[in-house]
């Protein structure tokens, strides 16, 4: 009979493994936020360095605070959950230990509970040197020299959570560790205002979050005020006995923002670049401003950009969303795959109709072909990159969500900063070549040979299928083009 033996892992080799796990300074300030939300928290103070001699982050909340044995679960790693709601933002018992220790090798908590202060510590150099899984409980004395111990004794309950020696900040920023802080928390501090910005904008039972004293403000990243946003109605999914709420949205047109609007959006590139999916957990935005490549790639072009989707779901589907450890990355389930698979294709269509009346487009749309023309709202000839003609979705199919979208606004500043006088006057002075050159001829053979190739492999049709395809649209219809492709084909 097998005989059970305790193998503990090693306490240095360990710690220092889940430091690397992919937080980053936002998303490692966020996790710590969800724990105070979770203990019930309303006012939560986060104090950043402001010079080289308190070189710390502190996180302070008014929840419910944690006695000694409470306290001292909440270090171990692995901490139980016994008590979690459908309400709680943890998971994994985790976060705090992880996410603090991936930005600093010293972690501080102290919490107040029924009048009393206990604190404990993370050393990672007291653990390398003891080679224990020791946490240090501080003494009187070491807790009146926790940095902001002051604020949290004014608090009747409450916790703070301090951070204290940067080796990822002093490595980052070759030794200057506070401009690296400064920098990282205003890159957090939009992060918090867009992940929360549920809590922060609630009209009751609102969360007041603020940094250095000053009040952040939610992002608004559907212009649920805004009377020009169509806001659809919400849809109930029930999956496994729970319920998902789907919510679709489709922003006013770009020429309809007012700077105002630019801001609750978080700035001009979060709004070109931000449709799509917001999955929210129990209200906390986990991932954002992907499609999840639900449909085909041109819904991240400009006809799309005006459509986002609200998606609820409750910690209860974790497993089902393969939600991860920081937060940060969620798979579609299966499950629901078709029923989202709808809402896109509804949104999408809809988010087309409104570029459409802007533009008037013509009626002789033509996706063989790689440029359309049709009519502004001032009645103007404008032509522009069509982005269902199939060169241009086989290419773009390549990248994913982040790469699409790089590529797809080049592509669209290329198409609207097309210099149609120029092309105009040397038309009239034929000064044109009457054929391409020879690079761009070779380069346009390798490219449609090689979408022949993907093409065959997508469809499993023959070759000969896949090419008679190909050659019905631009770049790839002209004669000479697609001979010299097809030469090429027969001969590999």
């Amino acid at each position: 009979m097998a005989r059970s033996i305790e193998n503990t892992p090693a306490p240095e080799v360990l710690m220092n493994s889940m430091r690397a796990i992919g937080y980053n300074f936002k998303t490692a300030l966020a996790d710590i936020v969800d724990n105070s939300i979770s203990a019930s928290a309303k006012n939560i103070y986060i104090y950043s360095p402001i010079n080289d001699e308190s070189l710390f982050v502190a996180i302070l909340d008014d929840g419910e605070g944690m006695n000694r044995d409470v306290l001292v679960n909440a270090m171990k790693y692995g901490s139980s959950r016994d008590n979690s709601s459908i309400t709680d933002l943890g998971r994994f018992g985790l976060g705090l230990k992880s996410a603090s220790l991936s930005q600093c090798r010293t972690l501080i908590v102290a919490s107040k509970s029924n009048g009393q202060i206990v604190a404990m510590k993370w050393d990672l150099d007291f653990v390398q040197k003891q080679q224990k899984w020791s946490c240090l409980e501080l003494d009187n004395d070491e807790i009146k020299q926790i940095p902001k111990i002051d604020k949290l004794k004014e608090l009747t309950h409450g916790t703070l959570v301090v951070w204290q020696n940067f080796d990822i900040a002093y490595k980052k920023s070759n030794g200057h560790i506070l401009e690296c802080l400064m920098e990282e928390m205003d890159e957090a501090i939009r992060h918090l205002r867009l992940v929360f910005h549920r809590f922060l904008n609630k009209k009751i039972n609102t969360i007041n979050m603020y940094v250095n004293n000053d009040k952040l403000i939610g992002y608004d990243p559907f212009l649920e005020d805004n009377p020009k946003t169509d806001t659809k109605k919400v849809s109930d999914l029930t999956v496994e006995n729970s319920i998902i709420k789907i919510q679709p949205f489709i922003l006013p047109h770009q020429t309809d923002l007012t700077s105002k609007d630019l801001e609750k959006l978080g700035g001009i590139e979060s709004f070109r670049s931000g449709q799509g999916f917001y999955i929210y957990r129990n209200e906390r935005l986990i991932i954002y401003g992907t499609w999840f490549k639900l449909s085909s790639s041109n819904i991240n072009q400009e006809l799309y950009k005006y459509g986002r989707i609200k998606v609820d779901i409750p910690n209860t589907l974790d497993e089902m969303w393969e939600i991860d450890i920081k937060k940060q990355n969620a798979v579609v389930p299966k499950a629901i795959l078709n029923n989202l698979k709808r809402v896109v294709s509804q949104v999408c269509n809809k988010s087309q109709s409104k570029i459409a009346k802007r533009t008037r487009l013509t009626l002789e749309k033509d996706d063989s072909k790689i440029w359309n023309k049709g009519r502004s709202k001032n009645n103007k000839d404008v032509y522009f990159v069509n982005f269902d003609n199939p060169f241009i979705k086989n290419f773009v199919d390549e990248f994913d969500d982040v790469g699409q979208k790089k590529v797809l606004r080049l592509i669209e500043i290329i198409s609207r900063t097309l210099p149609f006088d120029d092309i105009y006057n040397t038309i009239c002075n034929k000064q044109q070549e009457d054929e391409l050159d020879n690079d761009i001829q070779s380069d346009i053979v390798d490219e449609g040979i090689a979408q022949v190739k993907r093409l065959v492999k997508i469809t499993q049709k023959s070759v000969e299928d896949c090419f008679e395809s190909l050659k019905k649209y631009e770049p790839f219809n002209d004669e000479k083009i697609y001979q010299k492709i097809w030469e090429k084909i027969k001969n590999e």
